[in-house]
């Protein structure tokens, strides 16, 4: 396993970093520096496709870009613990410096505190400077300059060498706190962990069925020719669309399709399950495509399995709607509509309300979803039609069925309007 590994940091930390990866061979790191911390934003942004994650310095550019939000790859930083910071302070005690003579920024409070207690260090008070949000490291600089211009400090201790360099040329001693390289190599494990337990889930088994009219919609008669005609033109964009996904395809007659790839590569084309994709060979079968179901499942034969109660749920929602049912089974769908969803395709008491009202969970899904939008657990028949996008009288027979098992209860009349006589509206319990 080979993880591209994108570096943003000053030159003298990525140093530190790259000599520790010389003990990993899973590693091929791509160096970017950002002295003052101000570009990494736009290295990102320019270099998401190249790097598997990223590696920064501190938690003020961690949350920076965290605050950006942006980014395509995991992003981790080196933490500036105690440890760092009490390296410098031997040093500095050992120079003549008492607590009170130093302003320190970036190192936890708590961090300082704790370790001078634990190291029996006495002092009056800590010129700390603390972390505030969209803070840039000219910031830092000017509350350094303040606290030594008004003599409350002799010098300053601060994790960024760029901060180091600019105060040392204002006149005032600073000193660099590096990153420890065992905390260098606790963070490349964890960065090497995560990118094993990732590639080994999107590494799954994922099961696409895809389901055609091949008879036509609008042909009366179909000839024997006919079908095998368009069956051979549906298996060619298919199997241009499986190379595509690096899957293979497996068709099973009567218009019906498998296609068998990984969970990584359908996360990748439908936006982690949420789009239908826009890939040429599906967009030239829109048409005659009826339902589509995504399985992804702990073996090939569970995949299947929910592919296939993924397909029969998205033929209920509406021709050529995509449904995907997850590991977790939760069903997601229609894919790339407006009114999508996270379902609990195998919630228990939907499950029971199916039993009792003999509607499918798909339809109790549907309901749920619009009742949540709604904010309130009340509508009528029109209400519902119109939400549904269904006749009025497959409305009130669905308010009916609820009513019938136990689902819903009228709850009183519609304030008279203009029109007609006011409509009975129902409270729904899901």
């Amino acid at each position: 396993m080979m993880i591209r590994l994108g570096i943003i940091g000053e030159e003298h930390a990525v140093k530190i970093i790259e000599e520790v990866l010389l003990d990993y061979h899973d590693f091929v790191d791509k160096v970017f520096l950002d002295p003052c911390e101000n570009s990494s934003l736009e290295i990102i942004a320019a270099h998401q496709e190249k790097v598997d994650a990223w590696l920064v310095f501190d938690q003020i550019n961690h949350r920076k870009i965290t605050q950006w939000g942006k980014a395509l790859r995991p992003v981790y930083y080196i933490p500036y613990r105690g440890a760092s910071f009490f390296k410098v302070l031997c040093e500095l005690l050992y120079k003549g410096y008492r607590i009170e003579d130093l302003s320190i920024d970036t190192i936890p409070y708590n961090d300082i505190v704790r370790g001078l207690k634990e190291m029996h260090i006495a002092y009056d008070t800590i010129n700390y400077i603390a972390d505030k949000p969209l803070c840039e490291l000219d910031d830092y600089i000017l509350e350094h300059q303040t606290l030594f211009a008004s003599r409350n400090t002799k010098a300053a201790v601060t994790s960024s060498y760029y901060i180091k360099q600019q105060l040392e040329n204002s006149g005032i001693p600073a000193f660099c706190v590096l990153p420890l390289r065992v905390s260098i190599r606790n963070i490349l494990n964890m960065i090497l962990s995560e990118e094993s337990i990732k590639r080994a889930v999107n590494s799954q088994i994922a099961v696409q069925v895809f389901d055609f009219d091949i008879y036509g919609k609008q042909y009366e008669y179909c000839s024997v020719d006919d079908l095998y005609v368009r069956e051979i033109n549906i298996t060619k964009k298919l199997i241009g669309y499986a190379k595509r996904i690096k899957g293979s395809l497996k068709p099973t007659g009567q218009g019906r399709f498998f296609v068998f790839s990984t969970k990584g590569m359908l996360a990748d084309c439908t936006d982690n399950f949420s789009v239908v994709p826009r890939i040429k060979e599906l967009q030239a079968l829109e048409e005659e495509l009826s339902a589509c179901g995504i399985g992804l499942g702990n073996s090939a034969n569970e995949a299947e399995f929910n592919a296939v109660v993924a397909l029969r749920q998205a033929r209920e929602s509406g021709s050529g709607h995509w449904f995907a049912i997850l590991e977790d089974k939760k069903s997601r769908g229609p894919l790339g509509i407006a009114n999508f969803a996270e379902i609990g395709f195998y919630d228990e008491d939907l499950v029971a309300i199916s039993k009792k009202t003999a509607l499918s969970i798909a339809t109790l899904s549907k309901i749920k979803t619009i009742l949540k939008e709604r904010g309130n657990n009340k509508l009528s028949a029109q209400e519902l039609a119109v939400a549904l996008a269904i006749l009025p009288r497959s409305a009130r027979r669905i308010l009916q069925q609820l009513t019938e098992g136990g689902a819903a209860q009228e709850s009183g009349m519609e304030a008279p309007g203009f029109k007609g006589r006011p409509k009975k509206v129902f409270e729904i319990l899901l």
